[in-house]
């Protein structure tokens, strides 16, 4: 699936995330084609913000998108939109991918490294780039730790999961869900780590919108 239903606030404009522009065409442009492309995935349902889900209709036509499944309302949080799309993946899917179209660059490495991690006996899988920069805890604007880097890594999408684990955890309370794995977590699934990709930016403000555009025109 693919979740598109972020406001985009602090990317500024009239449009959410998703239909701001990269280059000539809006954001979710390139990671729906992309993942269309893709020979590890067999349909897509994709999460749309609120009254923009016949543009993203239009969209996935104009991209001759024919992996396209459906198209759901998004919720109020990022949790609520998976969860509202998931209920659309086919009952008889075995494995559920889920990614962010804030983050466009995605190519079949990652999405085969994570499905292929499946295969160790875990329950997800999520890409992960490990912590360089020193990590200090902070309260009221003043240093209360600072945490040992051994260990830590930030985590991307696309995440990989086993459908059944998947939909038990989005039963549940979402309250406080930061990521899918963070659900899984909680309800007692194990989540194994492949190795991320730098390229894996998220979109949030304008300059992480102008950096992913010059990473396209890199190739």
């Amino acid at each position: 699936m693919l979740v598109a239903a972020g406001t985009g606030s602090r990317l500024g404009g009239e449009h959410p995330k998703a239909f701001v522009a990269l280059g000539e065409r809006p954001l979710l442009a390139e990671s729906l084609e992309r993942l269309d492309l893709s020979d590890w995935i067999d349909a897509i349902v994709v999460a749309a913000p609120a009254d923009w889900e016949e543009p993203t209709i239009l969209l996935a036509e104009e991209l001759v998108a024919s992996k396209v499944a459906s198209v759901v309302t998004g919720g109020a949080t990022r949790a609520e939109s998976v969860r509202n799309a998931l209920a659309e993946v086919a009952a008889d899917a075995l494995v559920v991918l889920v990614h962010d179209a804030a983050r466009p660059l995605v190519d079949d490495e990652v999405l085969e490294r994570v499905l292929a991690g499946l295969a160790e006996g875990v329950d997800g899988v999520v890409p992960g780039l490990a912590v360089t920069d020193t990590v200090k805890r902070v309260e009221r604007g003043v240093v209360v730790e600072t945490l040992a880097r051994e260990g830590l890594v930030t985590v991307q999408t696309p995440q990989a999961f086993i459908a059944a684990r998947l939909r038990s955890a989005y039963a549940g309370d979402l309250t406080g869900a930061t990521d899918c794995a963070s659900l899984v977590e909680r309800a007692g699934g194990r989540i194994g780590v492949v190795d991320g990709d730098p390229r894996l930016l998220k979109v949030t403000t304008p300059d992480d919108l102008a950096l992913v555009e010059r990473l396209l025109a890199e190739g």
